[in-house]
């Protein structure tokens, strides 16, 4: 997905910007993650190797969880089962 901005510069001319957003749909995010494209295992990841704190996990009980999904947090961010992932560190 991605956001498109258009802006009128100085000389009348029109720019536009397209900025990357994170989307779990992309085939390269795993969907287990909401509000951040992580990459579905393998590799196992841990918290120390990507730059994102304390996003969502989608759990079993969520009413709003992607249908397909079956693997929940398959990386293990949410060691506490909040649906919170990385939150310290």
């Amino acid at each position: 997905m991605e956001l498109v901005l258009a802006s009128l510069t100085a000389s009348m001319q029109l720019s536009i910007v397209a900025i990357a957003q994170p989307n779990a749909t992309e085939p390269d995010c795993d969907p287990a993650y909401a509000e951040v494209c992580i990459p579905p295992a393998p590799p196992d990841l841990d918290c120390g190797d990507i730059a994102d704190r304390r996003f969502r996990v989608y759990l079993p009980t969520d009413a709003d969880k992607p249908e397909e999904l079956t693997d929940f947090d398959p990386h293990g961010f949410d060691g506490d089962d909040d649906g919170i992932g990385c939150e310290r560190g």
